[in-house]
């Protein structure tokens, strides 16, 4: 290329001027060096963008994404001074919250090569002597990465401008490619959550919940801190004002800051039966001028729940603004305890029908995953070579459903291992089985056995399924095993990213699976009694009778127990040794469901006894002794107990 531009130098010049020749030479030159440079600059990029983000392109429109699907990342910056952009961080921290729960922890201090003013020290406690020999700026942050490439994550802090800033300046300034965050504030949440506070710093905040922070003005501890009082405010604004998804949160932290209203006469004639609501757990039902039943809820505290829709500051969508002017009458039940109040208010809205559960109510929807979906066309023999897929409904198919897990990305981190690792069929057509059948692409990539085409018998296939059966009901099977091994030969060869992604898929599983292994994966195979004190602790509790997942026996118990009562009710429900019903019926679905979902979100704080494998005889002892500790012991939470 230098040889044909020196011949056309060397011809031009005669007959247009040198000057004119080496102004017209210059842009040339630029313009094939940028012709060069940027395809590749573009290649790079895209490889930066690859480590972080394998698989993990985030949608744009997350309207629809419930907030337990969200991991939000939350993170404090302790720094050299205040701007992101002219001074530097000298330790971070990042806290990952989702579905209620911390499920990751990071902390690390940075060498700023700054100096860190004496004044900065002082209140953070963080020397130049300390982040002399730190992790540099560079290491830290692709470190951190590959949380920021989580699809739907959210970056929280308490003061979310002064982080955000440090952290995209520090990104950008390392030449870390990662994308740009929605952002949370926390502090802005507590504004509108707490209108009548005045003090709404991390430390008055954390004083409010009664929680303790450790490490004042440090990263690890200020970021722990904001994400308990995360997890506080997200219940808050689940239970008291119905936001469910991330564009309903990030919405609600923009609300405008109105003034208290002078209260309408409506609610003002209210007033009495609001006041008399009590705190206690139960069903509401909002009735209009015709006495029609406008809208059913159900409530931990009936008192707060529904004085949350009355209060003058309260922030509504449209729709629920229109619900509450047509109230004229609040009539409650109270429950004793959550899952009647859930159990009671299905019942309800299926008797009722009411016009705004329609309009207004989002459940909470987990999903399962289905061992047995039935392919397109179903035929008989599909019966025979199951297929896994995810269901956010329980449907009556015939097929097993294990679950429920606590968020879709929770269910796909499970599908894919089980795809990568057993030998089900991906493939969604009928089919029978025959010599003459071509195998598809799965079989070609040594992900299926290839049934279709008799490569693989049926009791092969089934001796498969049954091992996918055991690993979905908590048998680890080497899995966890196999990824701690691939992800410390990642890190031998210094791949940390991938050494991230599969420490982050190992921590997924063990979440999953290993924090709940008391409690049945299948849910034809809950056959468990819960116990639940009621709110008047020392006094009742509540008793249920699971057996295949199905509610058969409810009973309020005090201290003078009816053993009698029980006795019969435990030889009657799980006496005979029966199988799972194959079918269930529309109402007896989300009976299921609502059962099966409150068992998961309460695995680590209730009294359960197992029932499998467990004459009812047996457990009539045990029953005994644990309702007699419920209802003589304030603190009643103990660890699950198994009978094997």
């Amino acid at each position: 290329m230098l040889r044909m531009l020196r011949m056309l130098y060397g011809k031009v010049p005669s007959l247009l001027g040198n000057n004119f020749c080496n102004t017209i030479l210059i842009i040339f030159l630029i313009l094939i060096i940028l012709i060069i440079r940027v395809p590749i600059t573009q290649d790079l990029n895209s490889y930066e963008l690859n480590i972080a983000t394998p698989t993990m392109d985030t949608p744009a429109d997350f309207h629809d994404i419930h907030l337990s699907e969200v991991p939000f990342l939350v993170v404090d910056v302790e720094t050299t001074g205040p701007s992101g952009k002219d001074n530097r961080i000298t330790e971070i921290a990042c806290i990952v919250v989702r579905d209620g729960e911390i499920i990751e922890e990071f902390s690390s201090l940075v060498n700023p090569h700054q100096h860190i003013p004496t004044m900065v020290s002082q209140i953070t406690g963080i020397s130049n002597g300390m982040v002399y020999s730190a992790p540099e700026t560079p290491d830290v942050m692709r470190r951190l990465r590959p949380l920021f490439a989580q699809p739907y994550a959210v970056f929280v802090a308490h003061n979310v401008a002064f982080d955000w800033s440090f952290v995209w300046n520090t990104f950008t300034r390392e030449n870390l490619a990662v994308r740009e965050l929605p952002r949370l504030c926390t502090y802005k949440l507590a504004k509108r959550l707490f209108p009548k506070r005045t003090k709404l710093n991390l430390g008055a905040l954390a004083g409010y919940f009664d929680i303790s922070i450790a490490n004042r003005h440090r990263a690890h501890g200020d970021a722990f801190a904001t994400a308990q009082t995360l997890i506080r405010m997200l219940d808050l604004l689940q239970e008291q004002f119905n936001v469910q998804t991330l564009d309903e949160l990030l919405t609600f932290q923009n609300k405008r800051l109105d003034n208290f209203k002078k209260i309408p006469k409506s609610i003002q004639a209210l007033q009495e039966q609001l006041r008399l609501l009590p705190d206690e757990p139960g069903v509401y039902f909002f009735r209009d001028l015709h006495d029609n039943i406008l809208y059913i809820g159900k409530a931990k505290s009936l008192k707060n729940r529904v004085n949350s829709y009355f209060l003058p500051s309260a922030q509504h969508t449209g729709k629920i603004k229109d619900l509450v002017r047509q109230v004229r009458d609040i009539q409650w039940q109270t429950t004793g305890t959550e899952l009647s109040a859930l159990l009671l208010e299905s019942k309800e809205i299926k008797t009722h029908k009411p016009q705004y559960n329609t309009l207004i109510k989002k459940y909470r929807r987990y999903p399962f995953l289905r061992l047995g979906a039935p392919a397109h066309g179903f035929s008989t023999s599909d019966a025979d070579f199951k297929r896994l897929d995810i269901r956010f409904e329980i449907e009556d198919d015939g097929a097993e459903y294990f679950g429920p897990f606590g968020s879709r990305g929770s269910a796909e981190a499970v599908v894919d291992i089980i795809n990568r690792t057993f030998f089900l069929r991906k493939c969604n057509e009928p089919f029978t089985p025959s010599d003459d059948f071509t195998p598809c692409f799965y079989y070609q990539i040594k992900r299926c056995h290839a049934p279709c085409a008799l490569l693989q018998s049926r009791e092969e296939y089934e001796r498969e399924t049954d091992t996918v059966r055991k690993f979905l009901s908590g048998e680890r099977i080497g899995i966890v095993a196999a990824l701690k091994t691939a992800m410390q030969e990642s890190s031998e060869r210094l791949e940390f990213e991938e050494a991230a992604l599969l420490r982050n898929r190992m921590k997924e599983l063990e979440r999953i699976f290993f924090r709940q292994r008391q409690i049945s994966s299948s849910i034809n195979d809950n056959n468990v009694i819960i116990v639940i004190p009621t709110e008047e602790y020392d006094k009742k509790v509540e008793v249920f009778f699971i057996r295949h997942g199905r509610l058969k026996f409810q009973r309020l118990v005090g201290k003078k127990l009816p053993m009698k009562e029980l006795e019969r009710a435990l030889r009657d429900v799980y006496g005979e040794s029966m199988s799972a019903p194959s079918h269930a019926g529309k109402e007896e679905i989300d009976e299921i469901r609502i059962i099966a979902s409150w068992i998961y979100q309460h695995r680590n704080d209730g009294l359960f006894l197992y029932m499998q494998n467990t004459a009812w005889e047996q457990a009539l002892e045990s029953l005994a002794d644990i309702l007699y500790k419920a209802l003589t012991t304030p603190q009643v939470y103990k660890e699950a107990e198994e009978f094997a």
